[in-house]
């Protein structure tokens, strides 16, 4: 017997759909053979709960020997299918349908797969694992780029890792209705981190910048000193800036700082931009 496709009889009723069903839907469909439409129907259901990448539990009730279940659930005609959601059955359809109404039928019964990696995410955050945490809510996000919750989820751990620049345009796009207790902690977070992160060095060297006619120097710098605090984006621009000016400054060692960075955080979409801007300066 495959994974989570079940010929279910009175014994394991019980385990297989009461109980199966309070970890995943499980849909029962009840059959005969002497039903023509059920010799169609059986291999769709099967091949759909294949799709849907064992998301449910398929369980095939055969009514010419089951006849305790068929007197329990008063089947009178075949196909009969039901879905079950947490020991209850909570829809259903009989006789001949398209196989894109069973499709939406089960679809409209599964849980959000984004949800469900928001919630593993959730799970490994509270457990410390961040890295872990980052990469299932970054997946989460691909199936859902608009959901708030993915993105309030998202920030947290950002600043967790303590990437507050990602964290920032997340939070700033969150709209008044979804700002709730967890944004304003996020907020609050990122503004301390904002504060933290502008060390006497970094302010007097911006105010330096303003001023020197040879900025080269004073970028360099401050590209290092945004670096430290994690500021990569600023320091990525500024060493891009540099570079475009002096390709081969400090003897290559502003390229060389450059790439290291790149090297360094852990931000795909970051580091493929400033790839693109560096090699487009380089060839």
């Amino acid at each position: 017997m495959q994974a989570d496709i079940f010929d279910v009889t009175a014994q394991d009723f019980q385990t297989v759909i009461a109980q199966g069903s309070v970890n995943k839907p499980v849909l029962v469909a009840f059959w005969s053979s002497q039903c023509t439409l059920c010799q169609s129907l059986l291999p769709l259901l099967e091949q759909l709960q294949r799709e849907h990448a064992n998301g449910f539990t398929l369980a095939k009730v055969n009514c010419d020997t089951e006849h305790q279940i068929v007197q329990h659930f008063e089947i009178k005609s075949v196909p009969t299918v039901y879905m079950f959601v947490n020991g209850q059955g909570v829809d259903g359809f009989a006789g001949e349908q398209t196989p894109a109404f069973i499709n939406d039928f089960i679809n409209k019964h599964l849980p959000d797969p984004a949800m469900a990696l928001l919630g593993d995410a959730q799970t490994l955050f509270a457990q410390g694992n961040l890295e872990e945490a980052k990469s299932t809510i970054i997946q989460a996000q691909k199936l859902n780029a608009t959901d708030n919750q993915i993105k309030l989820a998202l920030a947290q751990i950002y600043l967790a890792l303590g990437e507050f620049e990602n964290a920032k345009p997340i939070l700033a796009e969150i709209p008044m209705a979804d700002q709730n207790m967890i944004y304003h902690s996020l907020i609050s977070e990122l503004e301390l981190a904002e504060q933290s992160s502008q060390t006497p060095e970094i302010t007097a060297l911006e105010a330096d910048l303003l001023n020197a006619e040879d900025k080269l120097p004073i970028q360099y710098q401050l590209s290092i000193q945004y670096h430290h605090v994690k500021r990569y984006q600023e320091a990525l621009n500024l060493l891009y800036s540099l570079l475009s000016k002096d390709l081969g400054y400090e003897n290559g060692d502003a390229k060389k700082t450059m790439l290291d960075i790149l090297a360094t955080i852990d931000d795909a979409a970051l580091v493929s931009e400033y790839r693109r801007k560096l090699y487009s300066l380089l060839y």
